[in-house]
């Protein structure tokens, strides 16, 4: 069973952002007002605090998920200042890459586990609001793909 310990500092760091960065890109892309916002948020919340217990990396992904929901969610505004929704989106997408990385050094089984569980909040943020609009479901996909999907 793999632990904190088979990760690096900054592979560790990666791997417990990706709540983060899933939510904002599903949020930069929805067609929502701020009540959405909050429901996308409360939903992306509620999965980090409350994973499926589902095989071989829940230890894992308990330990993701607990540093993960101590994360403070402040996000540095300057950083997106003059970038549209879709290059915010963007960005958070390509800041997924190194934790793909570190997905790769688990086994076949828990990898599988990590990704879908990471798909699981994407699903349920982009599910939070009335229905998921065509650029939910976009970028859904585009995070389906960046992740991998579940072996």
């Amino acid at each position: 069973m793999t632990d904190r310990s088979a990760f690096t500092d900054d592979e560790w760091t990666a791997l417990t952002e990706v709540p983060l960065r899933i939510t904002l890109a599903l949020v930069a892309v929805g067609p929502h007002g701020p009540i959405s916002v909050v429901k996308e948020a409360a939903a992306s919340a509620r999965e980090i605090a409350h994973p499926h217990e589902q095989g071989p990396a829940d230890a894992l992904i308990a330990e993701i998920a607990k540093e993960a929901g101590s994360r403070e969610a402040r996000h540095d505004v300057e950083a997106h200042r003059g970038q549209n929704p879709e290059q915010i989106a963007d960005t958070a997408l390509a800041e997924l890459a190194p934790a793909v990385q570190a997905i790769a050094k688990l086994s076949r089984d828990e990898a599988a586990e990590v990704r879908a569980w990471f798909l699981d909040i994407a699903k349920a943020v982009a599910a939070a609001a009335k229905s998921i609009s065509p650029e939910e479901q976009a970028m859904l996909d585009r995070i389906t793909s960046t992740i991998g999907a579940a072996a």
